[in-house]
């Protein structure tokens, strides 16, 4: 898990777990070739630690080489590899090799995986046996290390397997690949390669949309190979039927008319007069709309041995049920011993019919309807509607006016990922002004897929999304939406944790509104909208930036007055949301003559408890007030440049808020400086989406040409502008100072450092004194400046050396162990941040600023001295 549970959570999160144990593709272990803590290093030891009880248990098997032979037992069990190519079991061992009792493994002692066990299903991995069969092949028939059994099984169904279910899997072999012994299974989108009856069997098995590969074999006589060798029983209407498939060949090495469709096999069995070739076994290979390449002549027999121990042949004809229809390619024929189904017996091949009444979870969603209802304040809508599938495949739709939406999918393979963004929008942008964008995860039961679905989006969707999402590797929700990392794979254990932090902060507000004790923010009924809608117009939902790849990341989530509830790296702690307080707050803010709203970085933001004794100045500037004269709203935020707040909807949320008599605060400066493109790793990122630059010696402005935007007095303008247009009080305040002292000299004294100057690597396109910039356009448009960074300068050097750790970000990680392993502890100070005393102490610095500055006479009046 990325947090560690805080206290009272991991109750919730077992009882989710279990509810959510056969939620399809959360995977419940991880297995690694390279383990970490918490990682399995065997598949063997994954199984081993299975819950005793019948639920799904999923594995996630990272991408690596997995030397094993396993044996499955158990029923729900799951596979999820990383990819065909990624993930790979495989093991060396055939037919012909000794046991531990010095005798012949025998075909199936073979398997490189077996399968005992009911509703096992495997996805995007590879299962192959290892043993080199073309080198054994080609050894001369006296050589004593030739092994005579070659038969080598790469996966073998039971007899108590049943319902086993494989999607993008790869069965590599040669010789008796794929070997199934009973029970239904049902292969989609899937490889499996050989040579000599390398799919055989008696077990109902449908390769829909799937690659039977013929391998080649050299210095070998036609025929090559048989690709089926089917022993159904005669009282089995199905055995292995191949729907919408491909016959294939390895290479062009592999010549025309070279492998038979198939053959009857007849095993060898025991019954009360002897032991012979089974007599019920009447084998069953159909081909249906399958395109077959011109190495298949057609159908070949198959010597067995009859109640005297001689040998016999089975023809095709004696008996054997196989059949084609529409066969096409140029291995497609109707010439020579080729039976044609009818079109009315071919209605019997559906796959319905075949499996009877089994649904495999792959076929899940064959034509389901999706619907849901978009809750997010102030987002315009119609909005754009996608949902995503594990495997890429997409949907798109609009929302009515109101929000909701509705769409159908036809073989979507779950968990389905629905994204809400406003028209127009590129939810990945850092660079423009970014849209409200939104999303759900919704990994159903099997039985919910039976059914029509709702996937409603909201605030609390996109925090479970992103929690689960940034636990299992991926950088945030968007990148869910765009990855190249298929299947889509994500963590059971952080999405129950996910859900039950949410219950923590929540529950007590949804009971407030009359919601159900075990409210689902992504399930719930249309009943329950408009008093969750209630709930979610006191939120704001944003997604954060990842600095070092320029990209958006996870989600955060705050309430009205940008105190952080659910956001990310809170180390599990909730912060439980008070529905009644936010709604008495708003009803004070509403009936103040003043109101003062504070836009800038992290210098100035809220932050949680968790992160204590780490505070914004603005988190406390309300103490410096009167609060029935005045209420301070903070929407400064860390890490932004005064472009990449509005670029990334924060002035959105803000200014909705906002109207005449208002006053706006306005302290950027940190994160604009960032402009050096040479800067390792993330400075071309910086410079494209925060970086802004300032005036030049004399004043003047400095940017591209064409992109006057881009200019740091321009950017502070906008807000100005903004604030005049609707008759808001703009005020300027200059960057606080960080703890840098002048270079060379032994005496503590603390300088201005919000300037850039060119450097070796000529990173800069402009560089200049972002304070003077500031000050600049404070004067050109008239407006009131306050200059903090030479005020926390001067409170700096009056506190010294020493006495400074005390204000800025130095602290004990034993007292405080959230900064054991960061800056801000004592012996790694964070030069930029303050704790508390520090956020105080600069926040009585700005209140004492108002009142000695003429401009604003009016709000001075109310602040406490």
């Amino acid at each position: 898990m990325k947090h560690s549970v805080a206290i009272g959570l991991v109750a919730t999160v077992g009882a989710l777990l279990s509810f959510q144990s056969h939620a399809t593709s959360l995977y419940q272990a991880v297995v690694s070739s390279t383990p970490k803590a918490g990682e399995y290093g065997s598949i063997k030891d994954a199984l081993q630690n299975a819950p005793e009880d019948k639920s799904t248990y999923s594995i996630y098997i990272k991408p690596g080489l997995y030397n094993e032979q396993i044996i499955i037992d158990r029923d729900n069990v799951h596979f999820i590899g990383a990819g065909r190519d990624r993930t790979i079991i495989a093991k060396a061992i055939a037919a012909g090799m000794k046991g531990d009792n010095g005798k012949n493994i025998g075909t199936s002692g073979s398997r490189v995986v077996e399968i005992n066990g009911k509703d096992f299903t495997a996805q995007s991995l590879t299962i192959r046996n290892d043993f080199d069969y073309l080198t054994n092949d080609s050894k001369a028939k006296d050589d004593p290390s030739k092994i005579k059994q070659t038969q080598a099984v790469a996966l073998l169904l039971g007899k108590k397997s049943d319902r086993s279910a494989f999607y993008d899997v790869s069965l590599e072999g040669f010789q008796d690949t794929f070997y199934s012994k009973g029970g239904r299974s049902y292969f989609n989108n899937s490889r499996i390669s050989g040579t000599v009856d390398f799919i055989f069997g008696n077990g109902l098995v449908i390769f829909d949309n799937s690659d039977i590969v013929a391998r080649y074999r050299p210095n070998q006589e036609l025929p090559l190979g048989y690709l089926t060798a089917p022993s159904t029983n005669e009282e089995q209407a199905f055995g292995l039927v191949f729907i919408n498939s491909r016959l294939i060949k390895e290479d062009n090495r592999v010549p025309a008319a070279s492998y038979a469709l198939g053959r009857p096999w007849h095993p060898t069995t025991t019954f009360q007069d002897g032991r012979y070739a089974d007599p019920f076994a009447m084998g069953s290979t159909t081909f249906i709309n399958t395109e077959m390449d011109d190495h298949i002549y057609g159908w070949d027999k198959m010597h067995g041995k009859d109640i005297n121990g001689e040998s016999i042949w089975f023809t095709p004809e004696d008996g054997a049920r196989f059949s084609e229809y529409k066969s096409y390619g140029s291995g497609a024929s109707k010439e020579g011993y080729r039976p044609q189904l009818s079109d009315n017996d071919a209605t019997k091949f559906t796959i319905e019919n075949m499996l009877d009444g089994w649904q495999p979870i792959f076929l899940a969603a064959q034509n389901t309807t999706v619907k849901g209802i978009v809750s997010a304040h102030l987002m315009n809508f119609p909005a754009q509607i996608t949902l995503s599938d594990q495997y890429g495949r997409k949907a798109s739709t609009t929302t009515d006016k109101h929000g909701a939406y509705q769409l159908k999918i036809k073989d979507f393979i779950p968990p389905f990922v629905v994204s809400a963004a406003e028209q127009n929008t590129d939810c990945l942008s850092n660079n423009t002004l970014r849209g409200i964008c939104m999303a759900a995860l919704y990994a159903p039961t099997k039985p919910q897929l039976e059914q029509n679905i709702n996937i409603n989006i909201n605030p609390f969707s996109d925090l479970i999304l992103s929690d689960t999402a940034t636990a299992s590797g991926y950088l945030g929700p968007q990148q869910v939406m765009s990855s190249p990392k298929l299947p889509l794979i994500f963590s059971a254990e952080e999405y129950a944790s996910s859900i039950a932090r949410f219950h923590q902060g929540f529950d007590n507000s949804l009971h407030d509104l009359g919601l159900p004790k075990h409210f689902d923010p992504v399930q719930y009924q249309p009943q329950w909208q408009p008093a969750f809608a209630q709930l979610t117009q006191w939120l704001w939902s944003n997604r954060n930036y990842q600095t070092k790849v320029g990209e958006v990341a996870d989600s955060t989530l705050m309430d009205r007055f940008f105190q952080p509830l659910l956001v990310p790296d809170l180390q599990g702690k909730v912060a439980a949301f008070d529905l009644s307080a936010i709604q008495k707050r708003q009803q004070q803010v509403d009936t103040v003559p003043h109101r003062v709203f504070i836009i800038g970085d992290s210098t100035a933001s809220n932050y949680p408890q968790a992160v204590a004794p780490r505070m914004g100045w603005g988190q406390t500037f309300q103490e410096n007030f009167d609060t029935q004269k005045v209420q301070v709203i903070n929407g400064a935020q860390s890490g932004r440049s005064s472009r990449s707040y509005y670029n990334q909807g924060w002035f959105r949320y803000l200014s909705s808020m906002m109207h005449s008599g208002d006053y706006l605060l306005i302290q950027f400066g940190h994160n604009d400086e960032k402009c050096d493109a040479s800067s390792a790793r993330r400075g071309p990122y910086d410079v494209a989406n925060t970086c802004t630059y300032p005036n030049n010696a004399d004043g003047q402005i400095q940017a591209p040409a064409g992109q006057e935007s881009l200019s740091f007095q321009r950017s502070l303008e906008f807000f100005i502008d903004y604030a005049k247009s609707h008759q808001i009080t703009p005020v300027l305040l200059t960057p606080v100072t960080r703890m840098k002292t002048m270079k060379g000299k032994n005496e503590f004294t603390v300088v201005s450092t919000h300037f850039t100057t060119q450097n070796s690597t000529k990173g800069f396109a402009f560089t200049g004194n972002y304070s003077q910039t500031i000050k600049d356009t404070a004067q050109a448009n008239n407006i009131a400046l306050l200059d903090i960074e030479i005020r926390s300068i001067e409170l700096a050097n009056t506190l010294g050396e020493e006495n400074w750790k005390d204000y800025w970000l130095a602290v004990d990680p034993i007292k405080f162990p959230y900064y054991k392993d960061r800056a801000g502890r004592l012996d790694k100070p964070d030069i930029t941040h303050f704790q508390e005393k520090g956020a105080k102490a600069v926040a009585k610095l700005i209140a004492k600023e108002i009142r000695q500055t003429p401009k604003l006479k009016t709000l001075s009046d109310s602040t406490i001295d």
